[in-house]
């Protein structure tokens, strides 16, 4: 049996119990970039407000629950769907779906997981538990990590998170973006409307509560707004935020992934100020690379892997993340240098299409996938 007959006969799912089935890395790009490859792909996941055009991939969604339904609900439900789907690969995308491993395995399916964050570092930050129960979570979260390292295969979104895994059946796939015809036919930076641009979860630790204070300081430039889309976390910040805000921002609420795509080439600054937690000052937030892909400059905490990624681009400001003075300054020399501006823009564009698009991650996930399924 030839290699492209052997794929399109294998059966593969993507598992999720908390992710919207519009998401982008495992819908958009994993799932649709193994189905462009030939494999008979599948997705379960959770319903989602928005909707994306229709790809190779099957969908069954799941309805939304809150944390504690869905970490007993939610996370059987899409367990007994990947059984009954007969896929002999199954994908987890949620540390949740960790104790589901040992069985798949027992029932004779190939399972890989999908590490997207640094799990022990994600559960430290959450200072809104006690520091003891973070501790104490922290270790389970790190017995979850060896439960996970029985997996046949591991995906992690970033370096830093393979080093928790076995070597040898670990392959980082980053959170690049796609590129689009869009992004190449948009209006040159100096065209573009007076705005910045901020697109994702919005939450004080993703620095939104700085990025709201940094528009009502003096030097944000006079004229110039901010676009912002994705979900308020919890949701009763969005009315803190707006109020922060004033009438100098725009909200846009949850959009499409196409849609907030498309909103970055209406806006001639990005802005990535994450907080300085564990798992934010090694991570590859994907919407950094999609501003650069829609040739918007960005504005960064000075985080020492990102400036190792971006610096010598030329295509980035590096800020003080806990200073609206330090944002709304960088986002000032912006607008008062047009030469600067289109010169960012121009090399973060340029970086985009020379590497760090998706082309060469879903060329590693393929080739990790190949591997993977040798003797299916």
């Amino acid at each position: 049996m030839s290699s492209s007959t052997a794929r399109k006969t294998l059966r593969i799912v993507h598992v999720s119990s908390a992710h919207p089935w519009t998401d982008n890395r495992v819908h958009l790009r994993e799932a649709v970039s193994l189905s462009e490859a030939g494999y008979h792909v599948g997705l379960i996941a959770v319903e989602s407000e928005v909707s994306v055009p229709k790809t190779g991939v099957g969908v069954i969604t799941i309805r939304r629950r809150r944390r504690l339904s869905r970490m007993v609900l939610s996370t059987t439900e899409v367990i007994i769907r990947a059984i009954r789907s007969g896929a002999k690969v199954v994908h987890l995308h949620d540390p949740e779906l960790i104790p589901a491993i040992p069985l798949l395995r027992a029932l004779g399916r190939r399972v890989v997981y999908d590490a997207h964050e640094d799990l022990p570092s994600q559960v430290l930050d959450k200072t809104y538990l006690p520091a003891r129960a973070r501790a104490a979570i922290a270790s389970a979260s790190k017995v979850l990590i060896a439960l996970a390292s029985t997996a046949d295969g591991i995906v992690t979104a970033t370096d830093t998170i393979a080093e928790r895994f076995p070597a040898r059946k670990t392959a980082v796939i980053k959170n690049y973006p796609r590129l689009r015809k869009e992004d190449v036919d948009s209006e040159p930076i100096l065209e573009r409307p007076l705005a910045a641009v901020y697109v994702g979860a919005m939450s004080v630790e993703r620095g939104l509560e700085v990025v709201a204070s940094a528009l009502t300081e003096t030097s944000f430039p006079q004229g110039w707004r901010l676009d912002v889309a994705g979900a308020f976390a919890p949701r009763d910040f969005e009315q803190h935020f707006a109020a922060l805000a004033g009438d100098r921002v725009r909200i846009h609420g949850m959009v499409s992934p196409a849609a907030a795509r498309d909103l970055l080439t209406h806006g001639r600054v990005g802005i990535v100020t994450f907080q300085a937690t564990r798992a934010h000052v090694d991570a590859l937030p994907t919407k950094m690379f999609e501003y650069m892909a829609a040739g918007v400059p960005v504005v960064a905490s000075d985080f020492p892997l990102w400036r190792s990624i971006l610096e010598h681009l030329d295509c980035a400001t590096f800020v003080d993340e806990t200073s609206p003075t330090a944002l709304a300054e960088a986002i000032r020399a912006y607008a008062d240098d047009p030469d600067l501006l289109a010169r960012h823009s121009q090399n973060a564009l340029k970086a985009a299409h020379s590497e760090l698009n998706w082309t060469s991650q879903a060329e590693r996930l393929v080739a990790f996938y190949g591997k993977l399924t040798d003797s299916l």
